[in-house]
């Protein structure tokens, strides 16, 4: 038991259930009949040497349910048959080894039980052969084989040792044997006590023996392997398809959305009270299981080994003060407490807490690309001897798959806490911290800040916060009287916060849950609820109706306000942007904010919209005169088609003045980006890019 105080523990209350994995149990299925299918061509037994093995491979951290997997698979097959796989068995001889499939032995190996053994101490094989034949006894109560009988037995001989493990697992001959090793990364530490292959640069390669002993087993009929655990994943895969001939290919085990996490809670059943289901205990009639997943979701990611241990803190806590939970907010409030991170996230740390200098250095790049949505695909380097994707697992994040190829860095709550007690975390790590910490679940995997949006805002946030005088704010307040009365800086840097957007439509289902939107006439209620001072906030709604980011300032002297929306309008084609474009903007901001705040409070309030382009239409640049612009109250645009309303302003900023938010190497290097695909993969932006918005950032401390 682990406890904060008496308040969390995690007692284990509940018989968790396995949700959403029919892609992964597919996937899998499909690899395992591909070597059933090609195992002639493994033994170079025909003329066809194409085949290469191929073995499912789920290189992932602690918590992401990859032990649970490879125990369930066999029982999610049988799950699955009439669903998922029921299109995979519809060829005959595919359905005739699904057939075989369900009737199949599972052998679960624990690799951490690794060690030297005699009479063959520094031979991996042995060793790993002696602990499948240990694990066999184990499983069927079995009198332990002894090591010399054992070794006399099989001969070092994989069809020996397959053999043996029929007999001691009371198998049939043709009957399919399914060895799942787990905590693979073992061998990062225990391949120093065994006699290993050197390759041509004088190093040892562990996983390239390792799955040398999985080929060579694999030659046998009927016998079939998948392999988990911790480790560097995409280097050992290209190692050991170049030098083991053997391919290795990822199970994705993607963290739970929050429909599978409602599933979740209303499938599993206490431990002790079977008849009692988790969300029965969890949630009264005013606190919904929906918004238990919801909130479930935002703290852990969904990751299913954060996810399964925050459940049995809440119900602990619950059963313990006699109550479920009456609202999302008190739930929230809950998994808000340090307390309730620090426990929850205590077996997740070591990681963390054992980073090396250079792993420690890429803290903020990750940060960056959580907060920003930027994906990465699964080849990208980091350098010439690692990849980003091993970086992931390396700093103790998760990975969210997008596709088989694409993944984004997934940055569950409940670590924040951790990260933050990190020493010399440096001032713009703290403020991605607090942004992810700020973040709405809503935004969680399909955020649009996207990075164009997200660096200005960033910059703002410094921009307006900064006691050293700089360039942009003094263009404002030669631009506008109003700006030159606010008070300026606001409090230190802080963290972007998310706001509701104004949105037009109807209330729309999104994973079994209902969201409510803004209309355009409800600016009063955004304003006054939402947007508090010394705050730089960005809508957190798809396709809203709302700047890209918005603040509000203060007169240091007297009761007067400003209302500032920034348009970031990231257009790369090669026309730019118009002034129908400017009064889009100029509609769904100035005029419904006039109609709904200021005409009822003039003497208080005001309200500026920034138009931030990549590139201004030659007519629009022509009418500035290539110089930023403000156009204050009763001055017409775009050939009189718009009257900017009263105490509004519009500033619309010249190209060479953009770059006082975001310089021009970056543009250049998000307009190659953007103008393939409107989400581009790291490898658009390039590793430079995303470190050069770094030390843009870096340079404003």
């Amino acid at each position: 038991m682990t406890s904060s105080g008496e308040k969390w523990v995690t007692d284990d209350t509940f018989k968790p259930i396995v949700v959403d994995r029919e892609s992964d149990v597919l996937f899998v299925t499909r690899n395992l009949f591909q070597l059933h299918k090609k195992r002639r061509q493994l033994r170079a037994e025909t003329t066809d040497l194409n085949y290469r093995l191929s073995v499912p491979f789920a290189p992932h951290l602690f918590g992401s349910g990859k032990t649970t997997f490879c125990r369930s698979y066999l029982e999610l097959v049988q799950r699955f048959r009439e669903t998922s796989l029921s299109s995979f068995a519809l060829d005959g001889s595919r359905k005739e080894f699904l057939d075989k499939l369900r009737e199949a032995v599972l052998l679960y190996v624990d690799l951490t039980e690794l060690k030297p053994t005699e009479p063959k101490e520094k031979s991996l094989e042995w060793a790993v052969y002696y602990l499948i034949i240990k694990t066999a006894c184990f499983q069927v109560g079995s009198p332990l084989m002894r090591k010399t009988q054992a070794y006399e037995t099989v001969e070092m001989e994989a069809l020996n040792l397959v053999t043996l493990l029929r007999d001691i697992l009371n198998m049939r001959s043709d009957q399919f044997l399914l060895v799942a090793f787990d905590e693979v990364g073992v061998l990062d530490t225990r391949g120093q006590y065994f006699d290993l292959e050197v390759n041509d640069e004088g190093r040892v390669r562990p996983y390239n023996d390792f799955f040398g002993i999985v080929r060579g087993l694999c030659k046998q009929d009927n016998v079939f392997f998948i392999v988990v655990g911790k480790s560097k994943g995409l280097s050992i895969k290209n190692y050991t398809a170049s030098v083991s001939k053997v391919l290795l290919h990822f199970i994705s085990l993607s963290p739970l959305n929050s429909s599978s996490i409602v599933e979740f809670l209303e499938k599993s059943h206490l431990e002790e009270q079977t008849q009692f289901r988790v969300c029965d205990i969890l949630c009264s009639p005013s606190f919904s299981v929906n918004e238990l997943a919801e909130a479930l979701l935002e703290y852990t990611g969904g990751v299913p080994g954060l996810l399964t241990r925050a459940v049995n803190m809440l119900l602990n806590y619950v059963q313990t003060r006699g109550q479920p939970f009456g609202s999302k907010d008190e739930c929230l409030s809950c998994m808000k407490e340090d307390g309730f991170r620090t426990v929850c996230s205590d077996p997740f740390v070591t990681r963390i807490s054992t980073l090396d200098e250079d792993t420690r250095s890429l803290l903020d790049m990750l940060l960056m690309m959580a907060l920003y949505r930027i994906p990465f695909n699964v080849n990208d380097r980091l350098n010439s001897g690692s990849y980003l994707f091993d970086a992931v697992t390396e700093m103790g994040l998760y990975r969210h798959p997008i596709d088989i190829n694409t993944f984004q860095v997934l940055f569950p709550k409940v670590f924040i806490g951790i990260f933050e007690e990190l020493t010399s975390l440096s001032l713009l790590e703290r403020i991605l911290l607090g942004s992810l910490n700020i973040e709405p679940v809503d935004c969680f995997f399909a955020s649009k800040c996207r990075v164009f949006e997200g660096i200005v805002a960033m910059r703002l946030v410094w921009i307006l916060s900064s006691k050293v005088r700089n360039e942009f704010r003094e263009l404002l307040g030669r631009l506008s009287a109003i700006w030159k009365e606010m008070k300026l800086p606001i409090h230190g840097p802080s963290p972007l916060h998310y706001m509701m957007s104004v949105s037009r439509g109807e209330a729309r289902s999104e994973s079994n849950k209902e969201r409510k939107t803004y209309a355009s006439n409800e600016w009063n209620e955004i304003i006054h609820g939402a947007l508090c001072f010394d705050k730089v906030y960005i809508p957190k709604e798809a396709n809203s109706y709302s700047p890209d980011i918005m603040f509000k300032l203060q007169s240091p002297v007297k009761l007067k306000f400003l209302m500032v929306g920034v348009a970031c309008k990231g257009r790369w084609k090669s026309e730019g942007i118009g002034w129908s474009d400017i009064i889009e903007e100029a509609k769904k901001f100035l005029k419904p904010v006039y109609d709904q705040v200021l005409s009822q409070a003039l003497e208080f309030y005001h309200c500026m919209l920034i138009i931030v382009s990549t590139k201004l239409a030659l007519n629009v640049a022509s009418e500035l005169g290539n110089q930023s612009r403000c156009y204050t109250s009763g001055m017409r645009i775009g050939g009189n088609s718009f009257t900017i309303p009263p105490n509004c302003e519009l500033v619309i900023l010249c190209e060479s003045d953009v770059e006082m938010l975001i310089d021009r190497e970056i543009l250049n290097g998000l307009e190659r980006a953007f103008s393939t695909s409107d989400r581009p993969v790291l490898k658009n932006f390039g590793l430079g890019l995303v470190q050069r918005v770094r030390h843009s950032f870096m340079s404003w401390q």
